[in-house]
């Protein structure tokens, strides 16, 4: 029986999703970022997902188009168009999303909006532990 995303979240010590609105500053979602100390940041409005701010997209869409974190709002550089799971989906489907659309960070929704983010990370810890499951058995 394969895994599903709610798996993936039982396997954690706590789900907790941060989220930003989409016109604070990238210096100010930065700062989210190091004192929550994750990754991403999920971009939502009303409840409602609009984009991923990840860490690579300071990097890519802020310093090496030097861009000043100060005056760009995430809105201008998150991510969008990234897709989104439900609780059920399966591991397999959440690492072939991660890996067909290259990110490494995928919002989890369900009938009362944002419920959490799944990672690249969250994939390799539970299919690490698979493998040293089977080794043993």
């Amino acid at each position: 029986m394969s895994a599903t995303v709610r798996d993936l979240f039982a396997m954690r010590n706590s789900v907790v999703v941060y989220a930003c609105p989409p016109d604070i500053t990238v210096a100010e979602a930065c700062v989210m970022l190091r004192e929550r100390r994750v990754g991403c940041l999920v971009v939502a409005r009303d409840g409602e997902v609009q984009g991923i701010f990840s860490e690579n997209d300071v990097v890519t869409r802020v310093v090496a188009e030097q861009r000043h974190p100060a005056t760009v709002t995430v809105a201008e550089v998150m991510s969008r168009g990234v897709p989104t799971l439900t609780l059920e989906a399966s591991t397999e489907h959440a690492a072939a999303l991660l890996r067909g659309h290259r990110v490494r960070h995928l919002a989890v929704v369900g009938p009362r909006g944002l419920l959490g983010v799944v990672s690249l990370g969250d994939i390799a810890r539970y299919y690490a532990m698979q493998e040293r499951f089977a080794a043993r058995s």
